[in-house]
C-alpha cells in the first residue's frame, strides 16, 4: 500500500477515514447500479427498508429513526419520490406534513433490489475477520451519544 498521510495522523483521523471509506462506497455502489441498470442511489436502501418495515411514515419519523437530520431525509424522499420509487399524501392530523409510502414501482423493483442489497451484505461482511467491528461501532455510537466528541476533547484540555 502506497503512502497515507491520514493513516498516519491515527485516531486523530478516525472521522476522515470513515468519512473515506463511505464515500468510497457510495461512489462504487453508484457505479454498480448503474452497471446492473438500476436507476437508484446507493443510500436509498435505508428508506426502502425503512418503509418496508413502517409501511408509511413523515419525513420527521423517518429522521427520527435513522439518527438522520431532517434536511438529509428530505433530500432522500424527494429524490426517490421523483423517480417514482414513492408515494405522499398530506398527514390527516397536520397537513402541513406529508406520508410517505412505497410505490408500486418500488414493490415490484424490491426483489430485484434484495438480491444486490444480499450480495453486498455478503461482500462487506466478508472484509472482516470477525464480526467485532459491528459490535465496536455500536459501542461507539452510544459513548459518543453520551458524552459527544466537543465535550470528550474540553475535558481533556481541562485535564491538561
Amino acid at each position: 500500500m502506497k503512502y497515507d498521510f491520514v493513516n498516519e495522523l491515527g485516531y486523530l483521523a478516525l472521522a476522515t477515514r470513515l468519512k473515506r471509506i463511505s464515500e468510497a462506497m457510495v461512489h462504487s455502489g453508484r457505479d454498480m447500479y448503474k452497471t446492473l441498470g438500476l436507476d437508484i442511489e446507493p443510500n436509498w436502501f435505508l428508506i426502502f427498508k425503512l418503509l418496508q418495515k413502517y409501511e408509511q411514515l413523515s419525513v420527521m419519523e423517518m429522521a427520527s429513526k435513522l439518527h438522520f437530520s431532517h434536511p438529509s431525509v428530505i433530500s432522500l424522499v424527494n429524490k426517490m419520490e421523483a423517480n417514482g420509487y414513492l408515494e405522499s399524501a398530506p398527514d390527516k392530523s397536520d397537513s402541513r406534513k406529508r406520508q410517505f409510502r412505497l410505490s408500486e414501482k418500488a414493490h415490484l423493483n424490491i426483489p430485484e433490489f434484495e438480491k444486490v442489497w444480499t450480495a453486498g451484505t455478503i461482500g462487506v461482511q466478508n472484509l472482516f475477520q470477525d464480526n467485532s467491528f459491528l459490535d465496536q461501532l455500536e459501542a461507539i455510537e452510544i459513548q459518543l451519544s453520551q458524552i459527544d466528541f466537543k465535550e470528550r476533547t474540553l475535558n481533556e484540555l481541562a485535564n491538561e
